[in-house]
């Protein structure tokens, strides 16, 4: 675009779409639009309804005009500076809340690591000690069966020689 396109950008940009003039006491419409006060304020003495004279949205408050009445105009580098310096504010906290939230982030994934690992390691010792239990029961079991069988035995051969004993004594 060439400078000759950009002044009658400009002009456009700063010029009322009703009067065509630069702005007289710019106001600004919810819908984005801006006008001359006066211009705004001659259209809606007109109209029944607050609309807008470009696109015709109403208009959300009576007062919209007042609003942007006073504004005063500044070169786009002077206010890009200052939005950028309040910008640059604002985010500062942010990025220490960002900051602290991420370290706590590491915390809390450290933390579940360090869970994991002693669950893991408990779940090792808790198998190893049924194991030993296990291993203790089978012991256990294999020797009282045992010496029931041995029991067993014993009274099984104390009550035979006690039939021979009873079986002599009988024949005699």
């Amino acid at each position: 675009m060439g400078i000759l396109e950009h002044f009658n950008q400009l002009e456009e940009d700063l010029c009322c779409p009703v009067c065509h003039e630069v702005f007289k006491y710019p106001v600004i419409l919810s819908c984005t639009h801006s006008f001359c006060r006066d211009c705004l304020q001659r259209y809606w003495r007109q109209k029944q309804e607050r609309e807008c004279p470009v696109c015709r949205k109403i208009s959300s408050k009576a007062s919209e005009v007042q609003t942007h009445s006073n504004h005063r105009f500044r070169p786009i580098d002077e206010a890009a500076k200052q939005c950028k310096k309040e910008l640059q504010e604002t985010l500062e906290p942010v990025k220490k809340k960002l900051k602290v939230f991420k370290q706590v982030k590491v915390n809390c994934n450290q933390t579940a690591e360090h869970l994991k690992a002693q669950a893991r390691c408990t779940k090792s010792q808790i198998k190893k000690q049924f194991k030993k239990l296990h291993q203790f029961l089978d012991e256990e079991e294999e020797a009282r069966v045992a010496a029931l069988r041995e029991e067993e035995k014993q009274k099984s051969k104390r009550m035979k020689e006690k039939m021979e004993a009873l079986s002599r004594e009988i024949a005699r």
